[in-house]
């Protein structure tokens, strides 16, 4: 799930883990969130913990995202088509 708050783009981590991100990945690579926001969808919810869009793709670029990817899948990671 993306969002757009303060002018930036952001991902939640529900968005993270549909982009292959497991939990520890998230902490090791991205450590704390850069947001913390109100779920859209129900305010009473707890917060969505946000990730800058920058930064994550920064990490995914990254041979430690590609390793801790192929760990879990048990396979090379796919090309997101997201080249230089």
């Amino acid at each position: 799930m993306r969002f757009t708050e303060d002018e930036r783009r952001y991902v939640s981590l529900a968005g993270l883990r549909s982009r292959g991100w497991t939990g520890a990945l998230v902490h090791r690579l991205l450590g704390s969130p850069d947001r913390l926001s109100v779920d859209p969808r129900m305010r009473a919810a707890p917060q969505v913990r946000l990730y800058r869009v920058e930064r994550v793709e920064a990490a995914e670029r990254g041979e430690e995202f590609r390793r801790g990817r192929t760990r879990r899948t048990g396979g090379p990671a796919p090309d997101r088509g997201e080249g230089p």
